[in-house]
């Protein structure tokens, strides 16, 4: 026997993501919004009835999309649905607000990549090739502006800062990463502030100071700082992977720094402006601030210092 009010539920979700999608793919730069409001009708429906409910859901809803705009509206709709179904599965099962954060990302990082990959596919279009071209070309106007100017660079200087600009498309994968986090959080935070409203749940993120990595990935962190000191192949593979995972461990560990920075002038009552001047100075000077804030979290983490302030007290 079918369920009248999930199949209502249902149909009315999936009316309010087409709108959604219909205004990303219709008016330009609302996208900058939508991308973030998309994943919210799956995250509810997720929180109400499951995974598996909302898998029917976006079988449904990706089928039809593919009436709207083939070429963008399917790797969009499945984002939307994998993200949203990871974050609100993790309300569903009443995970902690961080282990939703994380369960979200990986969602959305699925999604990400197969976006990526769908468009490539989809369009005949190598996006890795197209951004050297673009590199390529941007430098050569570069240079041609520089040069009417009066300001002469060396060909050397300007290979170096092509190459720099083209090993930036190496680490695709942290930066998909990244935005995967920062989606995921603007999506989790407002579906926390919708089903709070709607539903007089107390859905919330717990202070900032309160995140805790687990000591796992010190090691996992270890291991692959230990992979640099050999003189690896800047074209393998295992290069590829080790300076993606080194850049994402290392934000995450800079995010623990800024945490525990938090965590200690709470712990000692000082005004809330000392900690943000201090975060503030650590970005503002970059790389140095991060790689402070870097330590301070593998202290963090590796030596238990919140605990070891706490029984100081």
């Amino acid at each position: 026997m079918y369920d009248v009010k999930k199949i209502q539920e249902g149909a009315v979700l999936g009316a309010i993501y087409g709108l959604l999608l219909m205004l990303t793919l219709f008016v330009p730069g609302s996208e900058l919004v939508t991308i973030f409001l998309m994943p919210i009708p799956f995250v509810i429906y997720t929180t109400h009835h499951g995974y598996k409910s909302t898998l029917v859901l976006g079988v449904i809803v990706t089928l039809l999309s593919f009436l709207i705009a083939f070429v963008i509206s399917v790797p969009l709709t499945i984002l939307a649905v994998l993200g949203g179904t990871m974050i609100g599965q993790a309300i569903h099962k009443k995970r902690h607000a961080y282990e939703t954060w994380a369960m979200g990302t990986v969602g959305v990082t699925i999604g990400l990549v197969t976006l990526f990959v769908l468009i490539q596919l989809i369009t005949q279009i190598n996006l890795v090739d197209h951004y050297q071209e673009l590199v390529e070309e941007s430098m050569v106007t570069s240079q041609t502006m520089l040069t009417s100017i009066g300001m002469d660079i060396s060909p050397e200087e300007i290979n170096l800062i092509e190459e720099e600009m083209k090993n930036i498309i190496n680490l695709l994968p942290s930066i998909l990463v990244i935005f995967a986090i920062a989606i995921t959080f603007v999506t989790q935070w407002t579906s926390y502030k919708l089903l709070n409203w709607k539903e007089s749940k107390n859905l919330k993120f717990p202070p900032f100071r309160m995140l805790q990595l687990p000591k796992t990935i010190i090691w996992i962190y270890l291991i692959t700082i230990m992979f640099t000191w050999f003189q690896l192949d800047p074209t393998s593979n295992l290069a590829f992977s080790v300076m993606n995972v080194t850049n994402l461990i290392g934000i995450l560990m800079g995010l623990q720094g800024i945490s525990f920075v938090l965590f200690y002038f709470y712990h000692k009552r000082s005004s809330v402006a000392v900690p943000i001047i201090i975060i503030i100075f650590s970005i503002v000077f970059l790389p140095v601030g991060l790689y402070m804030l870097r330590i301070i979290g593998i202290i963090d983490i590796g030596f238990g210092l919140r605990e070891r302030l706490g029984n100081k007290k």
